[in-house]
C-alpha cells in the first residue's frame, strides 16, 4: 500500500495542532521546564534498559529512542493476543511506521520528533519513568490522559495512534481478520492519482 497518503494524513493532524506560535510557546515553555527539574536535581531524560538495545539493522529513518518508543507502542496499541486478528509482533510495524515517516516533509519531521521525545519523557513526571517503561495498563491510561490533555497532548497522542493502526492495517495478513479483500485501487488495477481533482460535469464551475 502507498505510504504517501498516510504521511499527508499525519502531517494534517500535526499542522493542526502545532499551529507555529503555539509549538514555539509550548517548545520555549519545555526548555523552561527541562532547565528547573535539572537544577532541582532531578534528570528529565531518564535513563531507560531499552537504550542499551540496538536498533534493527533494516530499521532506518527512526532514532535510537523513536524506534523503541514505538515498538512499545505497538505493543500497548496492538493487543492482538487471545483475538482472531493477526499477531502484531509478526509484522514489521515499526519498519512501516519508518517507511511512511520517510514521506513526511522534514520540518514537520522535525516537529514530530521533539513531540515523541516529549512524549516519552514527560512520563517521568507522572510516572517515575519514560513512557517506554510503563506496564501496559500505565501506558494505555498514559494515552487516554493525553487524549484528553491539552491540544499538543491531544495532537500527539492522535498522530502517534495513527502512525501505529496504519502501519498494522497496511500489512495484507491483517485483512482477513475483518474480511477485507484489499484496496479496489489494487484489485481494478488504478493508477494512483494522489490529490487530482474530480472530472466536472460539463458546465459545472463555470460562472
Amino acid at each position: 500500500m502507498n505510504s504517501v497518503s498516510p504521511a499527508r494524513q499525519v502531517s494534517r493532524t500535526l499542522q493542526q495542532g502545532f499551529g507555529r506560535r503555539r509549538f514555539l510557546k509550548w517548545t520555549l515553555m519545555g526548555g523552561a521546564g527541562v532547565a528547573a527539574v535539572a537544577a532541582g536535581g532531578f534528570a528529565l531524560l531518564r535513563r531507560s534498559a531499552l537504550d542499551d538495545q540496538p536498533v534493527p539493522a533494516d530499521i532506518s529513518g527512526l532514532s535510537h529512542s523513536e524506534y523503541h518508543l514505538f515498538a512499545r507502542c505497538q505493543q500497548v496499541l496492538l493487543p492482538t493476543e487471545g483475538t482472531e486478528l493477526h499477531p502484531s509482533d509478526s509484522l514489521p510495524v515499526v519498519a512501516n511506521v519508518a517507511a511512511i515517516l520517510s514521506f513526511m516533509a522534514a520540518p514537520v519531521r522535525k516537529q514530530l520528533g521533539m513531540g515523541l521525545s516529549l512524549f516519552d519523557n514527560a512520563a517521568v513526571f507522572s510516572h517515575g519513568c519514560r513512557f517506554v517503561d510503563l506496564d501496559d495498563d500505565s501506558a494505555r491510561r498514559y494515552f487516554d490522559q493525553w487524549g484528553q490533555g491539552a491540544v499538543i497532548q491531544r495532537t500527539l497522542a492522535t498522530a502517534i495512534k495513527q502512525l501505529t493502526y496504519t502501519a498494522y492495517w497496511r500489512e495484507p495478513a491483517t485483512w482477513p481478520a475483518v474480511e477485507f479483500d484489499g484496496p479496489v485501487t489494487d484489485k481494478w488495477g488504478l493508477a494512483y492519482l494522489g490529490n487530482a481533482p474530480l472530472p466536472q460535469e460539463d458546465g459545472e464551475g463555470r460562472v
